[in-house]
């Protein structure tokens, strides 16, 4: 007999993907503020990347620790072009507590916290996919836009 309340895996696996490229799009705009952009060595030396080791660091010391609300003002601090999306800070916070909420709970629940379970007849994991989804095509369309202009403004 199949749950009707338990997550589907495939909506699961939508927002984890989401989740990924949008945290890749706010690394590469973070690692340029800060001068981490991969340096490659000529054909001499293979290609290969010259500073691994500090891209590396820099990755499990400040980038894999950075919670929401932090990486949501740092982004604001270096690039102006995110100011523009009303409310970022919420919106991409909201983001990751959906993707927690979807890699964390069996059962729906909405972002106030409390399971859905109990109040209605029907889970909510649709509906709380169609929020991520949206909110991953606003925030993905601003970290795109702050990508594509190279000056870093702080």
């Amino acid at each position: 007999m199949i749950d009707t309340y338990e997550l589907p895996k495939d909506l699961l696996h939508e927002v984890i993907i989401r989740t990924i490229e949008i945290t890749n799009l706010s690394n590469r705009i973070i690692r340029s503020y800060f001068g981490m952009e991969l340096k490659f060595g000529g054909e001499e030396e293979n290609w290969r990347i010259l500073n691994a080791d500090e891209l590396n660091n820099f990755n499990y010391y400040f980038l894999e620790n950075l919670g929401a609300s932090y990486r949501a003002e740092l982004l604001l601090e270096i690039k102006e072009e995110l100011k523009e999306c009303s409310n970022f800070r919420n919106k991409l916070i909201d983001f990751y507590k959906l993707r927690n909420k979807f890699a964390h709970k069996l059962y729906p629940e909405g972002l106030d916290g409390r399971s859905k379970i109990w109040d209605s007849s029907a889970p909510d994991w649709k509906a709380l996919n169609e929020q991520h989804k949206a909110l991953y095509e606003e925030l993905k369309e601003f970290f795109e836009s702050a990508i594509k202009k190279k000056d870093i403004s702080v």
